[in-house]
């Protein structure tokens, strides 16, 4: 019957047995207290007074009505505790008092303080009295703390006989009930100890009880419960990756750390899994059907892995493979097996089909060999091998490995673009400067024209001074996505150049600023050009982008809003290198270009093959057709440039007709 009790209404029961077991021993220690007592509640009848009264003191003071001066007498007197009341004013004039008895305290109302203070049975306080943010007056109480006196004093030598009793009874009482009704609480208590959140090992804890000790051991146990599975769903979800369900990087680089700590074995493996020309597919088919194809190669992958095997999603497209204590032979074996997987896999997007392959980098380690970043940097510098040697390829790092000392040249080329990129002009950082070649007319009527014409170039110098080919930065830029900015850079820094040189920009034809295929697609560039076109009043029909023929027909189709953007403002496209390509008179029909600048190659041999002569000529005819102007690049001799001129050639560009100068000097 007990247990089925409400601790409530248990405690109530033992907490009254307590309190009057108490009660009755601290009668003994409660005369000396009765004094704090009396004063306790005199200074709170003075606060209940002064509360009460607050409306009809202000309103006497402010009107100094007599019948409202008779008010405060009548309810002053229904308080026998309250001797005097006196009001004052700002000036600390009395303005009205109460008096209860004949006794003075003309020296307690002058002490009196907003502290309460006592002098014998009397408490004398002063409130002030205040409304609204403004202070009226005061208000002196004197409370005669007598009236409330308990009179215990007649009943102390009984309490002082029994104190001894009591005190020992209320021990033996207090000690049964902490030992009753602590008994759970310290089994709880314990058990929250003894959780460890880290290993999610928690504890539940049971009882008999079937009131609130049952509900709270209940309720405990079921949140012990949804901690357990929420920690192990949040462990899964920073340990896993969200998208294809495998390990992520982190876990990976915990456990790649873990091997390189671990003495107690010779050799791992780890293996990095590159999706080959996975970015096409998403440019394609779009981010979903990447997305698709990444599930799809993951459990694909799974299903034909060992179940020891840890394999994780680190980048976009990059997997890596963590195989501890696998020496090399069984690493190579195990990678072979994943390309032949992986060279077999189709995948199907709306009716397309893409073949998918991978290229493989692979480093085998032994304990404390690298630091972890040193081992990824190696990792990544076999998969950047592997994708050099071709799809569907494995790579093994080697500590001497030449193509990795290439690799991490590169790298330090692709930083070097990078700080050139981010460079404000101050320090030794790399940076970039703009040159330009001369774009020179051919024909007698244009040779006759006071304009000129140029190709802007652009120039890396490293932190020492020294200019870097741009065929040894330019492909490093293209393989790390850079070159969006750079095209970017280029632009806006030419425009934001001559747009300061009126006089220039008068007497300029045509200026060529060369394009990177992704650039014209890119939302950052087309973001760019935009930008400048409301900055800077440029001449915009003098404007000649340049793209390469390689890259042009997959780049057009995608860009038709943008180049029809640019062709509204009057910028011009110009083909370069043309001739290189698979199909390039089909994109003389089909693509809407202004300017068609032949390769250099064709120049340079067609003294001495008749078909490069012939391919000119005919590129020429075709270009008049279609009202499109040439360029002849490689210009080297006073012999080209008259076959050129003979051909009917618009312009030719070469060291013949002027080197690249930097854009200052054409200013």
């Amino acid at each position: 019957m007990w247990r089925k009790l409400s601790i409530k209404f248990q405690l109530m029961v033992l907490i009254s047995v307590v309190t009057f077991t108490v009660a009755i021993s601290s009668l003994g220690v409660a005369f000396w207290l009765d004094k704090k007592q009396r004063q306790n509640l005199a200074i709170e009848l003075s606060d209940q007074i002064n509360t009460a009264l607050k409306h009809d003191l202000l309103e006497g003071m402010l009107s100094n009505n007599a019948d409202t001066y008779s008010d405060l007498n009548f309810t002053l007197s229904g308080f026998q505790q309250i001797d005097r009341v006196v009001l004052f004013d700002n000036d600390n004039k009395a303005i009205y008092t109460y008096r209860h008895g004949t006794h003075h305290y003309h020296d307690l109302i002058a002490k009196s303080t907003e502290t309460p203070q006592f002098s014998g049975v009397d408490l004398y306080v002063r409130h002030p009295l205040e409304e609204g943010g403004h202070r009226f007056g005061s208000v002196a109480y004197v409370i005669d703390m007598e009236d409330f006196s308990t009179q215990i004093e007649k009943h102390l030598i009984f309490l002082i006989l029994a104190l001894p009793l009591e005190l020992i009874f209320a021990l033996a009482l207090a000690w049964w009930i902490s030992r009753s009704y602590n008994k759970p609480f310290s089994l709880l208590a314990d058990s929250m100890q003894k959780n460890d959140v880290v290993r999610n090992r928690f504890y539940t804890v049971e009882t008999s009880s079937q009131n609130e000790i049952g509900k709270l051991f209940d309720g405990y146990n079921q949140m012990i419960q949804k901690i357990e599975s929420t920690t192990e769903q949040m462990r899964y979800q920073s340990e896993h990756d969200s998208l294809t369900g495998l390990f992520n990087r982190y876990y990976l680089e915990q456990k790649i750390q873990a091997c390189l700590q671990d003495d107690s074995v010779g050799y791992h493996t780890i293996i990095s899994i590159d999706i080959d020309q996975f970015r096409l597919i998403n440019d394609s088919a779009g981010h979903q059907a990447g997305d698709e194809l990444l599930k799809m190669v993951s459990q694909h992958c799974l299903q034909h892995l060992p179940k020891d095997t840890m394999i994780g999603r680190v980048e976009s497209d990059i997997f890596y493979l963590l195989l501890p204590q696998y020496s090399e032979q069984q690493a190579m074996f195990l990678a072979n097996g994943l390309l032949d997987i992986l060279s077999d896999f189709r995948f199907t997007w709306q009716g397309e089909a893409h073949s998918v392959s991978a290229s493989l980098g692979m480093v085998v380690f032994k304990p404390n060999e690298y630091t972890l970043e040193e081992l990824i940097k190696a990792l990544e510098s076999a998969t950047h091998t592997a994708k050099s040697l071709g799809r569907n390829k494995l790579h093994i790092f080697q500590l001497d490995d030449k193509k990795a000392a290439l690799y991490n040249q590169e790298l330090q080329t692709a930083n070097m673009v990078k700080e050139a990129l981010a460079n404000d002009g101050s320090g030794n950082a790399a940076r970039f400067e703009l040159y330009a070649q001369a774009i020179v007319p051919l024909q007698e009527d244009d040779a006759a024209s006071q304009q000129f014409g140029y190709e802007i170039l652009l120039r890396l110098r490293n932190g020492e001074g020294n200019i870097i080919p741009p065929d040894r930065f330019l492909p490093t830029a293209e393989r790390y996505q850079l070159m969006s900015e750079i095209d970017s850079y280029v632009l806006w820094h030419f425009i934001e150049t001559v747009s300061a040189h009126p006089q220039h920009l008068e007497n300029l034809h045509l200026a060529h600023v060369n394009l990177a295929g992704s650039s014209l697609n890119h939302p950052d560039f087309q973001a760019k050009l935009k930008q400048a076109v409301t900055t800077f009043h440029f001449p915009w029909q003098k404007l000649e982008l340049e793209i390469t023929e390689t890259s042009a027909i997959g780049n057009f189709n995608q860009a038709a809003q943008f180049i029809q953007y640019c062709k509204n403002l009057g910028i011009g496209l110009a083909l370069d290198d043309f001739g290189t390509g698979m199909s390039s008179f089909e994109y003389l029909k089909s693509l809407p270009f202004d300017v068609v600048k032949i390769d250099g190659s064709f120049i340079k041999d067609m003294h001495t093959d008749p078909s490069d002569k012939a391919v000119i000529r005919y590129i020429q005819e075709i270009s008049a057709l279609r009202n499109q102007k040439t360029v002849a690049e490689y210009v080297e001799t006073e012999q080209d440039l008259q076959v050129l001129t003979e051909i009917g050639i618009t312009y030719g560009q070469g060291y013949y007709l002027g080197k690249p100068k930097p854009l200052s000097e054409w200013l």
